[in-house]
């Protein structure tokens, strides 16, 4: 015989329903801690619930909010993938993890693993589905920024070998080139030295940023500098060239941003790239006809959160090709036609920000663009901006004055008036840095001589580099224009031990 079930006492029961309370409590603490954002869906994507780790994930405040989502439209970035991904929850046994795209609130796209599972009724029908989600943007990124670096390290002593290699001939042809111009030729002849010279002076360039981006950046140009005062130099000198293809450019500028420890003329460069590339972007779809002239704009922004300086520049032009988003950073990719683009913009963008300690990141905006994230750590005991002693334009100042001095207190100044300064403690070197890279000004030593007994001031007057440079001849005693070297009778004249506020406006020529 079986036995009569024991009927529960009343104390039983209640015993039983704490420990019930006490095991759903568990559960819930368990999974509001999760470190995966938890969340249950019904078959047309309504939210059911979810933990508070998935509701800041999105970037939300209140459970409520998230709720009211869709999940194809409101969370997935392609509004297709959630249905490709339920036919694949549909085949699979086990549940796996997936990668795929979702966005914040904001419309920021995340990058998130998902595992998806089915949960059905005694007829088999899908009921509800139950998922975990990891968001790894933020791994993704620091992954491909070793990657990029291993990248780049393996190759930076090839690339800044081949630039080496290429000066000289590049030198000699544009130098003849440019003499043969100075006489008269057939309108053939004259056009045919026109091209070389132009593509020559284009393959300089290229030989330049490679050097940019193979060589290691010298840390001791670095400044504390102001974010927003180099996105306005850039913006002005860029703005008439925008309104006149019909482009606006918009700045949304943090007032109270903190400074950075950087080079100034490299950021300046990062940010006149992305406005560059943002240009061409808008400019393409003008002439394709998907984006009228005066609705095409590109918007930068500042801002600071927690120990970062950001800079976004946004465009609203096609964007940027999902296949194509992990090449974008690669040496001599480019979507530009041929002989538009070397595709080392970006390349040395992220070798500038990486070096400064800081990241960048591509994000395709839903509407259509693409949005470019800086992001540079604040610089130590410079929380406040500083407006003080800047120049109203950076320049390149090559210094070779080996008896002066004050030199180290004389560069140090410049540098704090946002010139980037190079000092050169020879005049070999001096000629050397004036064939690879160009300056706006050079202070020299007026009777130095080269080890073959030229005048260094007279060489670097005729080197590519300086060839535009405003030249400050200095000198421990008054020189008269009879003493000043062939060459270089039209420079200015300083007197050493200098005189700071004397030499500051020859240099910034004011």
């Amino acid at each position: 015989m079986r036995p009569e079930p024991r009927s529960l006492k009343p104390s039983d029961i209640s015993r039983l329903r704490d420990a019930l309370h006490e095991s759903e409590a568990r559960y819930a603490a368990l999974v509001a801690r999760a470190g995966y954002g938890v969340y249950r869906s019904t078959p047309e994507g309504q939210f059911l619930d979810a933990n508070v780790v998935l509701v800041r994930m999105l970037g939300y405040q209140t459970l409520e909010d998230l709720l009211a989502l869709d999940l194809a439209h409101d969370v997935y970035l392609d509004s297709e993938e959630r249905d490709r991904l339920r036919q694949r929850a549909a085949k699979a046994v086990v549940p796996d993890w997936v990668e795929t795209r979702w966005k914040r609130r904001d419309g920021t796209p995340v990058t998130v693993r998902l595992s998806v599972h089915e949960v059905r009724d005694d007829a088999g029908a899908v009921v509800w589905y139950d998922g975990l989600v990891e968001d790894i943007t933020e791994r993704q990124r620091h992954d491909e920024l070793l990657r990029r670096s291993e990248r780049m390290a393996s190759i930076g002593t090839t690339l800044a070998g081949v630039a080496h290699e290429l000066n000289n001939p590049l030198a000699a042809i544009m130098g003849f080139t440019q003499l043969l111009l100075k006489k008269t030729w057939p309108t053939e002849d004259r056009a045919a030295l026109e091209t070389i010279n132009h593509e020559a002076i284009r393959s300089a360039t290229i030989v330049k940023d490679l050097l940019t981006l193979a060589r290691r950046r010298d840390v001791g140009r670095r400044a504390p500098a102001n974010i927003n005062d180099i996105v306005g130099y850039i913006v002005r000198t860029r703005r008439y060239a925008l309104e006149t293809a019909g482009i606006a450019c918009r700045l949304e500028l943090d007032e109270a941003l903190p400074l950075v420890y950087a080079d100034r003329a490299q950021l300046e460069q990062v940010v006149l790239n992305l406005m560059s590339n943002a240009e061409q972007a808008l400019r393409t779809a003008i002439d394709e006809s998907r984006a009228s002239s005066g609705s095409a704009e590109i918007v930068i922004r500042t801002r600071y959160t927690g120990p970062d300086v950001i800079v976004e520049v946004q465009d609203n032009g096609p964007g940027i090709p999902e296949a194509a988003r992990s090449q974008i950073w690669d040496p001599f990719w480019t979507t530009k036609n041929e002989g538009e683009g070397t595709g080392l913009g970006l390349a040395v963008v992220h070798g500038i920000v990486a070096e400064h300690g800081g990241t960048i990141s591509l994000d395709n905006q839903p509407g259509g663009g693409a949005r470019f994230v800086i992001r540079l750590p604040v610089a130590h005991d410079a929380t406040a901006v500083s407006h003080v002693g800047q120049a109203p334009q950076p320049l390149d100042v090559l210094i070779v004055d080996p008896g002066a001095s004050d030199l180290i207190f004389i560069e140090r100044f410049l540098t704090s008036r946002g010139h980037a300064v190079v000092n050169a403690g020879s005049g070999e070197l001096a000629i050397r840095l004036a064939d690879q890279t160009s300056f706006d000004a050079v202070v020299c030593d007026a009777r130095l001589l080269s080890r073959d007994g030229a005048s260094v001031a007279a060489t670097l007057r005729a080197a590519s580099g300086c060839a535009h440079a405003r030249f400050v001849l200095s000198a421990p005693e008054p020189l008269g224009a009879d003493a000043l070297p062939p060459g270089v009778e039209n420079a200015m004249l300083v007197t050493r031990p200098y005189d700071v506020e004397e030499l500051r406006r020859l240099i910034e020529g004011d």
